[in-house]
């Protein structure tokens, strides 16, 4: 069923240079130098390409950051119009502002952290090329930030598909266990959820986001077909609760750093483009039971995945566990449709980045320096590694919402966007609702500190008996633990400059995807 397409002018900026490409492009670029050096280069000649063409895509971005903070749509003016499939373009506002910065910090820290763990990984394996590495590397990583900066449904499809190829060999190339087996089982069902979220496209005909001199497309199509199909595509990729079954596999499988970019990074922008393309384009067919039916469907995820955290003895698969329920969070704020929860979804965004990066990165540390992923393992740590303890209660407390880290404000806005929602539909359902809300909050605290105990406090596991003193305390430096700490410190400065990003996203959840 067509609708009446609606276009909603914000204030516009044109850069007057293609910075937002550059920003794509220069890790792209990176990492196909990297793949034609091969190991003619040496491992820390690719670690130095990598970082350093994050870093300028940082710098790059930095003056459309600082047009979407103070409340401008941001076009880059290198953009083309496709017959049939709309204008490919590239946007940064104030929801994608905070998806792209997570990716750019992340990737770049990831990069550096990559040097010590890789080289554990090829000598466990026999041998490895380090071009190839860091250039699958850099073609995943760019192709997420070309995702979080497309104006275009099909565009921001084309870049989803630019990072699966790369991140599939990545596990089947690196990984551990049947790496083979999950590799192809991620492939197949991302790629699926990828086709199914372009066929909805097509049947609601509708493919932009946002049109330069004309504003953000909304109203596109009432058809509940084309909305379930976009949900369920979008649901593959974010790992929703019945929707999840690839994800646990290749969490736990791949090579740590990129589990460290798969969960908490390429996960997430299926709920950020089911804003785009959920609440935008179906604003007709977003009626009370849609919303009904996501809160449930979102506080499900959030419940199975908790519970299914506390069952496990594997520390990366307990991680993948947990972004399931992470998950959850961004759903539910997208559920409610209001500019409190969608506000909240893109800081969960940011947040489980941070949080997720930093916990899969202390799984790393614990594979690469005591040779084991098992909690039964582990325990009374925290005197032996101290530095270890301390950022990975930082990125539990990302996780579960706690101070001081930027995960108490994303949590803050998503409580308020449900309980603006709920109080809506009368006095019994906000208490049946808020009760199930509460439970599944808390499960994230109790889970997250549950499992910090167990690596790290109560008494000393087999691995913990083993260790004495500073020769592990110089091994734990190695190269590991300082990206993780500057994680660690993006958490905290954002907890502290909150309104940097929350002020621009609120703005437009507010005036295009959840007016009102």
């Amino acid at each position: 069923m067509r609708a009446a397409v609606e276009t909603i002018m914000l204030r516009e900026a044109v850069l007057s240079a293609p910075l937002l490409w550059a920003a794509f492009l220069v890790p792209l670029a990176a990492g196909s130098l990297s793949l034609l050096a091969g190991n003619r280069v040496g491992a820390r000649g690719h670690m130095w390409l990598a970082v350093v063409s994050w870093l300028a895509a940082g710098a790059l971005l930095v003056p459309a950051l600082r047009l979407a903070a103070a409340g401008y749509t941001v076009v880059d003016p290198a953009y083309a119009a496709i017959p049939g499939v709309g204008v490919f373009s590239l946007v940064l506002d104030g929801l994608s502002a905070p998806v792209a910065l997570a990716v750019v910090l992340v990737s770049l820290l990831i990069a550096a952290y990559s040097l010590p763990y890789m080289r554990h990984r090829f000598e466990e394996i026999g041998g490895g090329n380090w071009g190839l590495y860091y250039g699958l590397y850099q073609l995943f990583t760019a192709g997420m930030l070309g995702a979080a900066l497309a104006g275009n449904g099909v565009l921001f499809y084309l870049f989803l598909e630019l990072t699966l190829i790369p991140s599939a060999l990545l596990i089947i190339l690196y990984g551990y266990g049947d790496r083979l087996r999950v590799g192809l089982i991620y492939l197949v069902w991302t790629h699926v959820g990828a086709l199914m979220f372009l066929l909805g496209l097509f049947m609601a005909h509708g493919y932009d986001f946002y049109l330069p001199g004309q504003g953000y497309v909304v109203a596109v199509s009432a058809s509940l077909a084309a909305l379930a199909l976009v949900t369920l595509g979008l649901g593959v990729k974010s790992a929703y609760a019945g929707l999840h079954l690839w994800l646990p596999y290749a969490h736990a499988e791949a090579p740590t750093p990129v589990s460290a970019l798969l969960s908490p990074l390429l996960i997430g922008l299926g709920g950020y483009a089911l804003v785009r393309a959920g609440l935008g384009f179906f604003r007709q067919a977003w009626s009370t039971s849609v919303e009904a039916a996501l809160f449930l469907w979102a506080v499900a995820t959030m419940l199975y995945g908790g519970f299914l955290v506390l069952t496990q003895r594997d520390v990366k698969r307990l991680l993948a566990y947990s972004s399931v329920s992470q998950m959850g969070y961004m759903l539910l704020g997208i559920a409610v449709a209001n500019r409190e929860g969608v506000t909240g979804a893109v800081l969960h965004y940011t947040s489980h980045a941070l949080g997720k990066a930093i916990l899969f990165g202390t799984a790393g540390v614990f594979i690469a320096l005591l040779e084991t992923r098992s909690l039964d393992d582990l325990g009374g740590l925290a005197g032996r590694l101290p530095r270890t303890a301390s950022i990975a209660l930082l990125g539990f407390a990302l996780l579960a919402g706690l101070p001081p880290t930027l995960g108490l404000w994303s949590e803050v806005y998503l409580a308020f966007g449900y309980a603006r929602w709920a109080l809506g539909l009368g006095p019994w359902v906000f208490a049946a609702t808020a009760a199930l809300v509460v439970a599944a909050m808390t499960l994230t605290v109790v889970y997250s500190f549950q499992a910090y105990r167990a690596m790290f406090l109560g008494r000393p596991g087999p691995v913990a008996s083993r260790l004495r003193g500073a020769p592990e305390a110089r091994r734990e430096a190695r190269g590991l633990l300082a990206p993780l700490a500057l994680l660690a410190a993006a958490g905290i400065v954002f907890f502290l400059a909150v309104g940097v990003f929350a002020g621009p996203a609120e703005a437009v959840a507010g005036h295009v995807y959840a007016p009102g």
